[in-house]
């Protein structure tokens, strides 16, 4: 695709974006990659790599204000990445692997697809997330303890996030929390999003990192798409005390579905 060096119509897509994350909570990989695919019709590899260097700013950021205000769990983040980082070094050998020994129009009709896949995924926590029962209560309550057998679930969850989101750059957010909540539920919910992010600050340049020394990033098209996606997460969240979220999460998803079968 053409692009400037400053194209006010990307800008204009990552601000729209912006506002529903901010607004809703639901990741920019899973309403921004399968955009780029479906209507500005980028590759779709590109389209992966190009939405996980997008995101790094994003996650560093919101890493590092959840980590000032307490709301970072070190062990949870430690147990996610034992299991996140080699499963997307795994992914990053397997399309290496793929793209020398399989028709590269092959290896993106799969990607198509496995973004539609992750899709349904994502749609399907979006919906059940409300019935999750997350404890509500703030910032960490005395000593966090593992119980039996759930560092290890922990470690599961990092690896399948890590794995998902290296070759589709979709759940960091919307399938790692619901997860989390499942196998953690006497966590309270700020310390549970924090541990998430900041998961995500360590596990996306690792991904972005490998997808850029395959050639699958366009910076131009990231940078575009920052410019307004930035001031669009803080409009979003401002609204987001305005406007009620109970039927836009849904609506979300069932969106989500719609793209995924449009995609697989």
């Amino acid at each position: 695709m053409q692009l400037n060096f400053v194209d006010f119509e990307l800008i204009l897509i990552g601000l729209l974006v912006g506002i529903l994350v901010g607004l809703t909570g639901v990741g920019g990989g899973s309403i921004m990659t399968p955009l780029l695919v479906q209507i500005l019709k980028v590759n779709p590899l590109v389209a992966v790599g190009t939405d996980l260097l997008y995101s790094v700013p994003t996650r560093l950021y919101g890493a590092f204000l959840h980590r000032r205000q307490g709301t970072v769990n070190p062990e949870i983040v430690k147990a996610l990445l034992w299991g996140g980082l080699p499963a997307s070094f795994v992914g990053l050998a397997l399309l290496f692997w793929l793209r020398h020994h399989v028709d590269i129009t092959l290896v993106e009709l799969w990607t198509r697809r496995a973004i539609g896949v992750t899709l349904f995924l994502a749609a399907a926590m979006i919906l059940a997330q409300p019935f999750l029962k997350l404890s509500q209560h703030h910032g960490v309550k005395g000593e966090f303890e593992w119980k039996a057998g759930r560092r290890v679930r922990v470690i599961g969850i990092g690896a399948v996030v890590g794995l998902i989101v290296t070759l589709t750059s979709i759940g960091s957010g919307a399938v790692t929390l619901p997860l989390l909540a499942l196998a953690l539920p006497l966590v309270g919910l700020p310390e549970l999003i924090g541990s998430d992010i900041a998961f995500a600050a360590f596990l996306i340049p690792a991904a972005a990192l490998g997808r850029w020394t395959m050639g699958d990033v366009n910076v131009g098209l990231a940078l575009n798409l920052l410019i307004g996606s930035l001031p669009g997460v803080y409009i979003g969240a401002k609204l987001c005390t305005r406007i009620h979220t109970r039927w836009l999460r849904p609506a979300v998803a069932l969106t989500l579905i719609y793209v995924g079968t449009r995609l697989i």
